[in-house]
Parts: structure tokens; C-alpha cells; sequence
């Protein structure tokens, strides 16, 4: 089935608000009385990770069989339930935001928190099992595995060298090429590879000489 423009805009604005809330920005203080924002998941575009991800985790033929349009709208209808869910029995913190993510459903009409309040319902299984799409429908280690791998991905993405490629992170693994230094990188201050850097490089070992026995 051919993804149309809309379909391809409610998938993006879903997973530009589920990056937001996993990993947000954060304003930093400093001692002279000026902050910064250190950018989260959503600045560095980590939701184009997801999305490739999950676009390429199933076979074509494998999405036929299962009558998947795409892993990607299916993951962000599921996301919609939890968010459905959550408005309807009231458990919503703040009040629902209309101009958030043009496009997106009900998860991005929520606030940072409430959606991950969302998560927690399809976590806890509050939802309608029934009602989801392939290969979610009335699938319960599915649907918790992946709210699992959602959060894992975001801080994998966001943590690895994958926001240093630059204009060739939406390439093949070979393709790629770090064209900058990773901000995930900086903000948990790792030094990056060190390549050849010898540091404990095993035992001696002694071998006996079998000639001299």
C-alpha cells in the first residue's frame, strides 16, 4: 500500500513528540547568572533514527503476510490508544494543547509528561488489544516489547555517534561517515574511540620448549 502525504505527516508528528518527551532539553544554569539549553532527542532529529529503525525491522514480504502498511503507523496508532486512554479516564496532568504537531493525533495533543503517562497505560495493558492494527492486534509481548525499544532507541540514538553523521545519517551503515562530534557524545563526556590505544593487552605466557624434553 502507497503511504500518502498525510499518513507520512500524522507518523513524523508522532515521533518528533515522542523524542520531546523521552529525551527533552534541559536549560542550564551557570555560576554568572546566563543559561543554555542543551538540546534534547527532538533538536538533534532522533526521531529520523526511530523511524529508520522501525521502517527497515520488517521484510516487505513479512509486512504482506501480516497485512502491515507500515511498523512505523502502526507503532504510532498504539501510541494513540495509550493517549485515548489516558484523556478519557481523566489521569491527564495538564490540559490537551492543539498546536503542538500539526498533523499528529491525540499522543501529540499531550504534554511532555502526560505521553509518557501514555506509555505507562499501554505498558500496564489499559488499553483495547483488539483495537490496534497489525501486528499489534490482541499481541501483548508486541506491544511491551516495544515500548521497551522505543525508549531505547531514542537514548541509543541519542547517545551514539549516529547525530555525528551529519548529511549521511539516513544512509546505509557503510555509507556513513562521522562528520562531526557526536552531542551526545559531549554531554556524557566520552572522549570518543581510541583507536590502537594499547592498555592491558593480556598475560605473558610461558610456553615450555618441547625439543629441550
Amino acid at each position: 500500500m502507497v503511504k500518502t502525504e498525510k499518513s507520512e505527516t500524522y507518523i513524523k508528528a508522532t515521533f518528533h513528540s515522542l523524542v520531546q518527551a523521552v529525551v527533552p532539553p534541559q536549560k542550564i544554569h551557570l555560576n554568572n547568572d546566563t543559561s543554555y539549553i542543551k538540546p534534547g532527542a527532538f533538536e538533534l532529529k532522533i526521531y529520523d533514527y526511530l523511524l529508520q529503525i522501525l521502517n527497515r525491522s520488517i521484510p516487505e514480504m513479512v509486512k504482506k503476510q501480516l497485512k502491515v502498511e507500515s511498523l512505523a503507523k502502526s507503532t504510532a496508532e498504539l501510541l494513540d490508544n495509550g493517549a485515548v486512554f489516558l484523556i478519557h479516564s481523566k489521569k491527564n496532568l495538564y490540559p490537551i494543547c492543539c498546536n503542538g504537531f500539526p498533523g499528529g493525533g491525540p499522543f501529540t495533543l499531550l504534554a511532555p509528561l502526560d505521553r509518557l503517562r501514555a506509555i505507562s497505560c499501554i505498558e500496564r495493558l489499559e488499553i483495547n488489544k483488539g483495537d490496534l492494527s497489525p501486528p499489534y492486534e490482541n499481541n501483548k509481548g508486541l506491544i511491551l516489547n516495544m515500548m521497551d525499544v522505543l525508549h531505547q532507541l531514542t537514548f541509543f540514538g541519542f547517545y551514539s555517534e549516529w547525530t555525528g553523521y551529519g548529511s549521511t545519517a539516513l544512509l546505509t551503515p557503510e555509507s556513513r561517515q562521522l562528520e562531526y562530534f557526536p552531542v551526545g557524545w559531549s554531554q556524557a563526556c566520552y572522549p570518543g574511540p581510541a583507536y590502537a590505544y594499547r592498555d592491558f593487552r593480556g598475560f605473558l605466557a610461558f610456553m615450555p620448549n618441547k625439543k629441550e624434553n
